[in-house]
C-alpha cells in the first residue's frame, strides 16, 4: 500500500498527494492551452525541445506501458479476481489467456465503444465509492483523526508523495487531444475536472479510513473487506467488481494510447498499431504462465523506472516551452515544472529501490 505507516494520518496524507500531484496537473493544462495531438506528452516535448529529445522520451514511455500491459493483467488474474470470485482460481491459466484477447478486440473496435464503456464503469465506480466513504463515515467513530499528523514528517510525506504517484496515469487522456471536439479546451477542462472530482471522493474515503480495523485495511481489495464487514456481501462483490474493472480499463487506456503514439512518432496507422502491439502483449501474457509472479517482479521495476523518466522529462523540458511562449511570465510556472520533476524523480528513486512500495 502507498501510504505503508502513514495509514494512521490517511486523511492528511491524502491531503498532501493531491497538492502534490496538482504541480504535474498545472504542467499539462498549461501545455494543453495550445497543444492537443495524438502525441500526447510527446508533442509537449516535441514542442519544448525539438524531435530528437521527443523521440527518446517516447520511446522510454512506450516501454513504460508495453511492459505495463500484461504484467497487469496478471495482476488481474492472480491476485485480483480470485477474490472477488473464488471459483475463479481454477480458471486462472485460460483467463490469462483470454483477457488480453478480449481487451484487444475491445480496442479495435471504434474508440467511442471502448471509451462509452470506460465512461459508464467511471460512473458507477464514482457512485460506490461514494457508498463506501459514507459506510466507512458510519463506522468510524472518530473520522478527523487521521487529519492530525500521528507519524513523523518523514513518514508522512513518504506516504503521500507515494499516494500521489498514483495519479500518473491521469496524463493518459492527453493522448486524444486530437480527437475529442474542443480541442484544446476541452482537454484542460476534462484533466481539471477530473482531478478535482476524483481527489474529492479520495478524500470521502481516506478521511475515515485509518479507523478500520488494520486487517480490512491491509487486505487485498481493502474496499471490498470493508464492505462485506459493515454492510453487505453484495456491496463487497459490487465494489471488488468495479475495482477489477477499473483496473482493466486502464490497460484499455494505455493501449489505445500507445497506438496513438505510434501514429503520432511513426505515422502508422491506428488500427495497424494496436494490432501490431497485441501481439507481443498476448505473448508475454501467455509466456507469463510458467511463472507469473515472477514475471511481475520482473517486468514491475523496468516499467516504473521508464514511467517516471518520461514523466520527468516532459516536466524538465518545459521551461524552455515556456520560454518560447511567454517569456514575460515564466518564473512560477518554471518553479511548478520543477516540483512536478522533483515528484517524478521520488517515484524513479523509489521505483528503483522499492518498487512495490510505489
Amino acid at each position: 500500500m502507498p501510504l505503508g505507516d502513514a495509514v494512521v494520518s490517511s486523511g492528511l496524507a491524502t491531503v498532501i498527494a493531491i497538492i502534490a500531484f496538482s504541480a504535474p496537473v498545472a504542467i499539462w493544462v498549461l501545455y494543453s492551452r495550445r497543444i492537443a495531438s495524438t502525441g500526447g506528452l510527446t508533442a509537449f516535448v516535441e514542442a519544448a525541445a525539438g524531435t530528437g529529445v521527443a523521440r527518446v522520451q517516447a520511446a522510454i514511455w512506450a516501454v513504460s506501458y508495453a511492459l505495463y500491459l500484461p504484467f497487469t493483467v496478471t495482476d488481474v488474474v492472480y491476485d485480483h479476481l480470485p477474490v472477488v470470485f473464488p471459483g475463479l482460481t481454477g480458471w486462472r491459466t485460460e483467463l490469462e489467456l483470454i483477457l488480453p484477447v478480449a481487451i484487444t478486440v475491445l480496442v479495435l473496435l471504434r474508440v467511442t465503444v471502448a471509451l462509452v464503456l470506460l465512461l459508464i464503469s467511471a460512473v458507477v465506480q464514482l457512485g460506490l465509492l461514494l457508498a463506501l466513504g459514507v459506510i466507512e463515515l458510519s463506522n468510524a467513530a472518530q473520522p478527523a483523526h487521521s487529519l492530525a499528523p500521528h507519524v513523523g514528517a518523514s513518514t508522512l510525506f513518504d506516504g503521500g508523495l507515494g499516494l500521489s504517484l498514483l495519479f500518473v496515469c491521469a496524463s493518459l487522456p492527453l493522448f486524444f487531444g486530437s480527437e475529442v471536439r474542443g480541442g484544446t479546451r476541452t482537454i484542460r477542462v476534462a484533466i481539471v475536472a477530473a482531478f478535482c472530482l476524483v481527489s474529492a471522493y479520495l478524500l470521502v474515503v481516506a478521511i475515515p479510513f485509518a479507523q478500520m480495523p488494520p486487517e480490512l485495511r491491509s487486505a487485498a481489495i481493502p474496499g471490498m473487506a470493508i464492505a462485506d464487514a459493515y454492510s453487505s456481501h453484495t456491496l463487497a462483490v459490487a465494489i471488488g467488481l468495479t475495482t477489477v474493472i477499473s483496473i482493466v480499463g486502464i490497460i484499455v487506456i494505455e493501449f489505445l494510447a500507445l497506438g496513438r503514439l505510434a501514429n503520432y512518432v511513426l505515422g502508422v496507422p491506428i488500427r495497424t498499431a494496436l494490432a501490431v502491439i497485441a501481439v507481443p502483449f498476448i505473448a508475454i501474457d501467455a509466456i507469463s504462465l510458467i511463472n507469473p509472479e515472477k514475471i511481475y517482479e520482473q517486468l514491475l521495476r523496468p516499467s516504473l523506472i521508464a514511467l517516471f523518466t518520461a514523466q520527468a522529462i516532459v516536466f524538465l523540458v518545459y521551461p524552455l516551452y515556456r520560454r518560447r511562449t511567454d517569456s514575460q511570465k515564466w518564473l512560477v510556472p518554471t518553479v511548478v515544472a520543477l516540483l512536478a520533476a522533483a515528484l517524478m524523480i521520488y517515484g524513479l528513486y523509489h521505483a528503483s529501490f522499492d518498487p512495490l512500495a510505489t
